[in-house]
């Protein structure tokens, strides 16, 4: 055994020699070595106290707590041969670190990357996290609370040989569980991605070609999904090539062609299937452009779509999985031809023409229609303040309408004395969709002001907006607000912001995914909700920091059951930091009510204790 140890030391060391040569670097941070050829180092923060908590969901404890922030990194023979790192941690709480969990959170994220910088790199990283919080919900809007714990595990692998085809290979699986806090509401997920890619270059072509493969499990909160649609079981694979070659007067051709397939099947949670949804979609899709001079430049582009319903599931960006109660009917395709021409008239005038021609099939009807549209910008400064392009479009859908559409840009930014405003403001009426019959209209602002006052301060407020919908279209129209602003100097931080957001949206395993009106979606949950909330923090001594929170979030979902939604925060901390040593205290209040599933809950805890950082070696 001795022989045979040596002996796999012998190679694993013969082949850092020959990747990476004969000279190791000599690392200037503490370092245990561990044989000839292993290199570590660790550290860690470690906090002492004492903590409590008490509420509706949680029993009444208190006493003295313990908890670690890890980390560990290293190398064998050469950093570049085989590295890792590691950081474990326990016990962390909102209060107590910087990790956002209610409750004392446990786990671990590491990686290890193997022979960086040479032809066959990789590397594998693993993640475990229990007693954590997470979100369900909408994407920067208000959303759940939920306490649950979750695993992640991932591979990769890369042959950069010159002169050959490069090959990379990637697999990745995760899977987490989490209840709704205050509720029984349970969520979980479970993924399995798998990848390939590959490029190489011949007779002055660029080649490439890929494969996905993903499979979803997911269990969503019955309240938003209803009793009889509660688990999703999804599989998808997507394969495709493509190619590219230079062409003359600076020219560019490029072909791409891939197939996207899904298979979702939803079951209630007593197992009986409640609806299937599947497609399988084949786009092609080929384009060319040209710079016969510096001021001119035309393109021409084709794209064949086999299947709408395919496209549409993806274009939703609900992870490409099919929906149920999404359709526009048996053998909907759809393909395109246009082209464009862009001349550069001066540094900062250019204006463009572009001409696109539809043929779709879709709720069992053919349908043609062109658009044709003419624009212009202009980027010099109008009275040192504006910004501005404009397009006018002519459309036709073949059926004996015609529409006449706008979009229009202005961007506007000027100095008035010491203050600094800015800002954006885009509209657009009956410009193209997806479908060739249905037009969407949408407009969107946004607006900064900054301003140096006395004795250091400096204040900042900015507001922003967008509305969407499909043209005279009821029920697909979405629309968000915010507001935020803060005054601040060395010491001290205000701050302040409100959100409100109307719209519609599909059930995916992350939460909600908001989308934007579309035909051919009519299983939908209707969602709006508003929240604001506030922040100070202050630095009255130097190393301490106080500071404090507070963020209240009202919601409404319906879907096949109708809740009001209620969650709100405030959360103090108290930091003083000696060299390595800290001394902190916090407070939390935590509050979340459903209405669809039971009266709020709320939890309260606190902590007092003292950090200091070791390094082991």
């Amino acid at each position: 055994m001795k022989v045979a140890n040596r002996i796999i030391g012998l190679v694993v060391l013969v082949m850092g020699q020959l990747v990476y040569g004969q000279n190791q670097p000599q690392s200037q941070s503490p370092e245990l070595s561990i044989g000839e050829n292993t290199k570590l180092s660790a550290g860690g923060l470690f906090t002492f106290g004492y903590s409590g908590d008490y509420g509706d969901v949680v029993s009444s404890q208190h006493g003295l707590t313990f908890g670690v922030d890890g980390r560990l990194s290293g190398y064998y023979y050469n950093p570049k041969f085989i590295s890792f790192t590691a950081t474990p941690y326990y016990n962390q709480s909102r209060n107590n670190s910087s990790y956002q969990s209610l409750t004392g959170a446990t786990g671990i994220s590491s990686n290890v990357d193997f022979f960086t910088g040479s032809h066959f790199p990789g590397s594998v990283s693993y993640r475990y996290d229990r007693n954590s919080s997470g979100t369900f919900g909408l994407t920067g809007q208000p959303n759940f609370t939920t306490v649950g714990k979750g695993q992640g595990f991932g591979i990769n692998w890369s042959a950069l040989l010159p002169n050959l085809p490069t090959l990379s290979v990637g697999y990745s699986q995760g899977d987490g569980s989490g209840t709704i806090y205050g509720t029984s509401e349970e969520t979980k997920s479970n993924t399995r991605l798998f990848n390939v890619r590959s490029g190489y270059e011949l007779a002055g072509f660029r080649l490439n070609a890929f494969y996905d493969r993903t499979s979803l499990n997911a269990k969503f909160p019955e309240f938003l999904s209803g009793s009889q649609a509660s688990v999703q079981d999804s599989t998808g694979n997507d394969v495709g090539v493509g190619a590219q070659h230079s062409l003359p007067f600076h020219g560019q051709f490029y072909a791409n062609y891939n197939r996207a397939s899904s298979d979702s099947h939803y079951f209630s949670e007593a197992g009986q299937s409640s609806n299937t949804s599947s497609y399988t979609d084949d786009i092609v899709n080929t384009g060319a452009s040209f710079h016969p001079t510096q001021k001119l430049s035309l393109n021409v582009t084709e794209n064949y779509t086999s299947n709408l319903n395919g496209y549409l599931s993806q274009s939703l960006g609900n992870n490409g999985t099919a929906e149920p109660g999404l359709s526009l009917g048996s053998g909907a395709h759809s393909s395109t031809l246009g082209g464009a021409a862009t001349y550069q008239f001066t540094t900062n005038l250019s204006a463009t023409s572009q001409a696109t021609y539809y043929d779709q099939y879709y709720f069992g009807k053919n349908y043609t229609g062109t658009y044709l549209s003419g624009t212009v910008n202009y980027g010099k400064r109008l009275l040192d303040m504006f910004t501005f392009s404009g397009s006018v479009i002519d459309s036709s859908n073949g059926q004996g309408t015609n529409a006449l559409g706008f979009v229009g840009n202005v961007n506007y930014f000027h100095r008035i004395k010491g203050w600094q405003t800015s800002g954006v403001f885009t509209y657009a009426q009956n410009v193209q969709s997806l479908l060739v019959t249905y037009t969407t209209s949408y407009y969107s602002y946004s607006a900064n002001v900054h301003r140096r006052l006395p004795a250091g301060l400096q204040w900042t407020a900015a507001f922003n907006g967008t509305h969407s919908g499909l043209t005279n279209f009821q029920g697909t129209s979405s629309q968000s607000e915010g507001y935020s602003t803060s005054l601040g100097s060395r010491k001290f931080t205000v701050t302040g912001i409100y959100t409100h957001s109307t719209g519609i949206s599909l059930l995916g395993a992350g939460g909600l995914v908001p989308v934007t009106g579309t035909p051919g979606v009519n299983d939908f949950i209707t969602f709006g909700g508003s929240s604001y909330g506030g922040g100070i923090s202050v630095t009255p001594l130097r190393r301490l920091v106080l500071s404090g929170s507070f963020n209240r979030a009202i919601s409404n979902t319906v879907g096949q059951t109708i809740s009001h939604n209620n969650t709100e925060i405030f959360n103090a901390q108290m930091q003083y930091h000696l060299r390595r040593i800290g001394l902190q205290a916090g407070y939390t209040r935590f509050t979340q009510g459903i209405s669809a599933v039971g009266a709020p809950a709320n939890t309260t805890s606190y902590f007092v204790g003292i950090s200091r950082w070791f390094d082991f070696f």
